[in-house]
């Protein structure tokens, strides 16, 4: 990159969407409605609490 680009989508961390289950290597499908996980605990278990952090301090600066 050249000295005067812009980065615009700069990485700011996960959000809830990305941690969902569906997309774990881990996942291995639902079960009469609950999460069939195929490792022992939950591998992104700090990685939901930090975007759900993120989006609690997100909806409270909005005002929302």
């Amino acid at each position: 990159m050249k000295n005067n680009t812009k980065i615009y989508n700069r990485f700011k961390g996960l959000t809830l969407e990305d941690c969902d289950c569906r997309y774990c290597l881990y996942y291995g499908g639902r079960r009469k409605g609950t999460v069939n996980c195929l490792a022992d605990e939950y591998v992104c278990t700090d990685e939901i609490r930090q975007a759900k952090e993120r989006y609690r301090r997100e909806r409270s600066f909005n005002g929302s």
